[in-house]
């Protein structure tokens, strides 16, 4: 059987003899940080005759590539992608990938998206070339997907997603000429900033690493032989990146050969990482004091990084015996500062009450991050109320999982990890805010996804902000605070 694939330009057969014995000397720049040689520039969807070059879709600045680099936030455009001068064959290539801020019609309500095309052996007009990818999206990063090419991988029959075969994975294959194909990824491993995606490409086999971590299997690749009329081997070809309706930055692009004997899966000290080390912390000398790293907002001695909310005057709480203590009928306090994502310390003590002020008429504050999202304050030691305005909620949205309170005039604490919520440049929501919170030590949110900002009638919503203060509830009771510190995260 001939082949007649339809593989263009030259090809580049990496060999280690080509670079030498050394590892570390053997890997080579895709991209010199520097232009854009040794690329060309593709749309892949349908342009008009007025449309601009596809390059205008990549600028190279600071030693990366920035994809949609002027193309004004929210406007439609058009998919491309880079592709190498050269084909490729047995080996390794890691890039560096991080999401910018603007996404693009048609993609405006969706997950950011791209992608690391390889083996890639025809160009279609209009459309992805026909190519093996490794995804690169929020949140699916490694998927398999085949476009208009075939392979194979092995997935759990139950969850549908990459499982290994030694661990039950039954083999699956996808793919068609003229269609795209996914197999989905066995585990999410993206962090904000800057991600590495690697992949080892040896003949029709292919591993994808998400840092550092397996993240697909693939096997048996095929193209479409037009001539024959039948699938044939998939062993080499060009790599593409794609610009797919998401801004994004590449960088640190580099290849090379693999060893004679060297398999698809990652030696284990590719997992370790050494960079960027740890900033030292020194923690609090007692348990509850402050870490090195802490601000401190209230530490006994005044109110200076407090002032009222009716303005910008100063807190008109009181200090007594190194405690914060609501003046009924003043209003709230909040912080000076502004914060988005804290590790935040809090103790707090409700007054001893007559039995017959009950439900919410019982020790009642608040701690509000960022102005808006509410943990609530009460004593609720024996005191029943509605569960979502208990101790320990996020008031009106989520009950604590457990009552793990102190009684009047005893002293408890809060230790809140709050994600501060992402939003589009739009004014829409990019990510929801989530609340982790123990109450004297016990976990009672666990990484809870709020709906919105805290309200007393109606559902919660969410109104884009940025960075907004910590708040604390003044609702008439006299309810004592004391040793209030954050982290920054």
């Amino acid at each position: 059987m001939s082949r007649k694939v339809g593989f263009f330009g030259a090809v580049f057969l990496l060999s280690s003899a080509a670079f030498g014995a050394d590892e570390s000397a053997n890997w080579k720049p895709l991209f010199n940080g520097k232009n854009l040689n040794g690329w060309s520039t593709h749309y892949a969807s349908k342009a008009g005759d007025n449309a601009p070059a596809a390059a205008t879709f990549f600028r190279v600045e600071d030693g990366a590539i920035h994809i949609y680099p002027t193309q004004a936030a929210g406007s439609e455009q058009p998919n491309a992608f880079l592709l190498t001068n050269s084909e490729y064959q047995d080996y390794k290539l890691t890039l560096e990938y991080r999401w910018g801020e603007k996404k693009f019609a048609p993609r405006l309500n969706l997950v950011r998206d791209a992608g690391l095309l390889y083996h890639v052996h025809r160009v279609r007009d209009g459309d992805w070339p026909a190519s093996i990818e490794s995804q690169i999206q929020e949140g699916d990063v490694g998927d398999l997907w085949v476009v208009s090419a075939r392979a194979s991988s092995t997935i759990n029959p139950a969850s549908r997603r990459f499982t290994r075969l030694e661990d039950g994975g039954v083999p699956v294959t996808v793919g068609n000429e003229g269609k795209f194909e996914r197999v989905r990824h066995g585990r999410v491993n993206e962090f904000p900033g800057w991600n590495t995606l690697e992949i080892i490409v040896k003949g029709d086999r292919a591993m994808h690493i998400v840092n550092g971590v397996p993240n697909m299997r693939v096997s048996d690749m095929k193209a479409w032989d037009a001539g024959s009329n039948s699938w044939v081997k998939l062993d080499k070809g060009r790599i593409a990146l794609q610009a797919e309706s998401a801004e994004l930055f590449y960088r640190n692009i580099r290849i090379r050969p693999l060893a004679k004997n060297e398999g698809l899966d990652p030696e284990p000290k590719a997992t370790e990482v050494w960079f960027p080390v740890p900033a030292k912390v020194t923690p609090g000398a007692a348990p509850g004091a402050p870490p090195s790293d802490a601000i401190i907002l209230f530490d006994g001695k005044n109110l200076d990084a407090w002032k009222t909310t009716r303005g910008d005057g100063a807190a008109e709480w009181s200090v007594v015996n190194g405690e914060l203590v609501v003046k009924p009928g003043t209003g709230d306090i909040q912080t000076r500062e502004k914060f988005g994502d804290v590790q935040l310390h809090i103790e707090w003590t409700d007054p001893k009450l007559p039995p017959d002020k009950v439900n919410q008429d019982r020790g009642n504050s608040g701690v509000f991050l960022q102005d808006i999202y509410e943990v609530q304050v009460l004593d609720n030691f024996e005191n029943p109320t509605y569960v979502n305005g208990m101790v320990g909620s996020i008031y009106k949205q989520f009950p604590p999982l457990v009552n793990a309170t102190h009684p009047a005039e005893t002293w408890n604490t809060y230790d809140i990890i709050f994600t501060a919520p992402r939003f589009n440049t739009d004014g829409t929501l990019a990510s929801a805010a989530r609340l982790t919170v123990l109450l004297n030590g016990v976990l009672v949110q666990n990484n809870a996804v709020l709906k919105g900002g805290t309200t007393y009638i109606g559902a919660p919503s969410y109104v884009a902000h940025g960075d907004m203060p910590v708040r604390l509830q003044d609702h008439g009771h006299l309810v004592r605070f004391r040793n209030i510190w954050l982290r920054k995260l």
